[in-house]
């Protein structure tokens, strides 16, 4: 096959994880004698200096950049990240009209993820809220003009069927995988007592209700601490919503280098991941390799998981719930090893070698 990829909206970075995770698509497929070509922000964003109107900008450079590639060469797929090429495909399809088959690749379905704003974190009004339904209607316009549908979890297959964007022929689930150094580890039960979250300390993450459902766990379990991994810049906020006492027993880190998040995750209790959105959650999945008990809400790979089983997962702002969660695993010890071993055994499924293989199968099969 010869492949386009387009990933305009992130940088392919493999610190970061939507980069790494596109990183490890492109370079999958090329690897397995493939002809890719990729066009990232840096090859099509204009004046990348201005703080205003980038997805307009980004489209506008895509399509400019990839019309030109699209007219020297043939390409049997194009394959985009994200919603900013209604532009581009507007083109293939109305104007051009020979178009290669057209698949929108998502780590997080842009669609989804609004309707999740307005519900759970952030509802606009005034002049952002018509600029949002602007944007939004960009947007849904961007993926009716694909050919397919390719997303990570369950939950957004069935968005995209029941909101008749795609039809369930034209749609498929291919996960991520996870780095090889995550499968290589053994499963570990000795643990420290502490509670672990991992990521920016945003809204979007389920934040709001950490403190409410931390606050008693440490009040009732005073042996127990909890962590924060890698929102060292919202240090000062993440202490603010706690009581002075728990501020000792509660730990905010900087990025680690992997070798030290991992042996972090291997020797923690539970990581607690009340997030409200995920494309697919690698971090809970990397964490769950690491044999740590999880307690999560249902969206991205929490869709994926059987409750009680494989992790607790609970209803979003389900604060009593998360609380009996964690409690239990605290208080059931025999609980938490066989959660945390069964999330193990799950994680390990997941070798990126595997996932572009299938990948690459459904790409084949669509094509023929």
């Amino acid at each position: 096959m010869k492949i386009l990829s387009l990933s305009a909206s992130v940088f392919l970075d493999p610190h970061l994880g939507s980069g790494k995770t596109r990183l490890h698509w492109t370079n999958g497929l090329k690897e397995l004698g493939h002809e890719v070509d990729i066009l990232q922000p840096a090859d099509v964003e204009w004046w990348p200096g201005l703080k205003i109107g980038r997805r307009y900008r980004l489209a506008l450079g895509t399509f400019l950049k990839a019309r030109k590639l699209i007219n020297k060469s043939r390409y049997d797929l194009i394959e985009f990240y994200g919603d900013e090429y209604w532009l581009l495909l507007w083109w293939l399809k109305k104007i051009k009209k020979s178009a290669p088959l057209l698949v929108a690749h998502v780590d997080g379905l842009e669609l989804y993820d609004k309707e999740k704003e307005r519900r759970f974190w952030a509802k606009p009004a005034g002049i952002k809220k018509m600029l949002s339904r602007f944007n939004e209607n960009l947007s849904a316009m961007n993926f009716r003009l694909a050919d397919k549908f390719v997303c990570g979890c369950d939950d957004e297959l069935k968005y995209v069927t029941k909101e008749n964007l795609f039809e369930a022929d034209n749609a498929a689930c291919v996960s991520p995988g996870i780095d090889d150094e995550y499968h290589q580890l053994p499963f570990t039960e000795e643990k420290i007592k502490n509670i672990i979250f991992f990521g920016s300390w945003i809204s979007r993450k389920g934040v709001r209700i950490i403190p409410e459902v931390i606050t008693p766990i440490l009040n009732k379990h005073p042996d127990f601490c909890f962590e924060v991994l890698g929102a060292w810049s919202s240090r000062e906020i993440i202490l603010s919503e706690f009581h002075e006492s728990l501020h000792p027993r509660i730990k905010i880190y900087n990025k680690l280098p992997v070798e030290k998040l991992i042996d972090k995750l291997c020797h923690s209790s539970i990581f607690f991941f009340p997030t409200y959105s995920e494309g697919f959650g690698l971090a809970t999945l990397e964490a769950m390799s690491c044999s740590i008990a999880v307690v999560t809400t249902p969206t991205g790979i929490g869709c994926n998981l059987k409750n009680n089983i494989q992790a607790k997962i609970c209803g979003f702002n389900q604060v009593g719930e998360m609380y009996n969660a964690i409690d239990n695993l605290i208080s059931d010890e025999a609980l938490r090893t066989r959660m945390a071993f069964n999330g193990h055994c799950f994680a390990k499924k997941f070798t990126w070698k595997r996932q572009v293989m299938l990948l690459e199968e459904k790409y084949q099969q669509w094509l023929s």
